[in-house]
């Protein structure tokens, strides 16, 4: 396959990878224009330039309408132009990096929001009364109203919240992460619905304008022919070859 140069940067490439200024977007050929005024959009250009000025549309739509670009809305328009994946398992890569605390945090509290929880506790705690009530009631080692026993409940619930909580808050962050990337995902959405109006536009207006050309151009045919038609004997020059319209 031979190799030629792209129109913008002077680069070698195939010639089969360039893409024809014909079939480029309006609003790409406006952005080569504002940056090369001398460019003519007779040859093609490279799939580099074409990511470039790519980056610059989307970076423009997101202008219009942020006055300042965050990380996150970079980080998509860098993603749209390179044609990257937003979505990913969020659950799962967070469980891949869960240190050992972490995974007893979630187990603690995963068991103690359950009624077995419940039912063993109840369990635990009818048992330690029966046992200083009746089994030991001459020497029980927790006599009523039971000190130990509530010793026992606050420090369990002193231990307990705090491990909770430990999940919560991962849970909070994992659910942070989940609408980031929702957001993510929307806004990249509405980049590619904007992509294909534009694409939709520019080649409605390339086919208005091309049908325009070929009407007059039949015109033109038909004027030749009604004057030739008319006189006969007068030798008309031929009708000039017809010329695409440059777009």
């Amino acid at each position: 396959m031979p190799k030629v140069n792209c129109s913008l940067c002077g680069n070698l490439v195939e010639g089969r990878s360039l893409a024809s200024p014909q079939k480029l977007e309006n609003r790409i050929l406006d952005l080569i224009r504002q940056d090369r005024p001398e460019w003519e959009a007779k040859r093609g250009i490279c799939q580099n330039c074409l990511e470039q000025y790519r980056a610059k549309k989307f970076i423009g739509y997101l202008e219009a309408e942020y006055q300042k670009l965050s990380e996150l809305e970079h980080a998509v328009v860098s993603k749209v132009t390179r044609r990257g994946r937003v979505s990913k398992l969020v659950h799962q890569d967070l469980d891949t990096q869960m240190t050992l605390g972490e995974h007893v945090a979630d187990r603690v509290a995963q068991f103690g929001g359950s009624w077995g929880f419940i039912g063993l506790f109840g369990g635990i705690l009818l048992a330690w009364m029966a046992v200083n009530t009746w089994v030991l009631a001459r020497h029980p080692f927790d006599p009523y109203p039971f000190i130990l026993l509530n010793l026992v409940l606050s420090t369990l619930a002193a231990l307990q919240a705090p491990v909770i909580m430990m999940s919560q808050n991962r849970q909070a962050h994992k659910d942070r992460m989940q609408a980031n990337q929702d957001y993510e995902i929307n806004l990249m959405a509405e980049i590619e619905i904007r992509d294909l109006h534009d694409k939709l536009d520019s080649l409605r207006f390339k086919q208005w304008h091309e049908l325009w050309h070929i009407q007059k151009r039949q015109i033109e045919l038909l004027e030749h022919l009604c004057a030739r038609g008319a006189d006969p004997e007068t030798s008309l020059p031929p009708p000039a070859p017809y010329v695409p319209p440059e777009l």
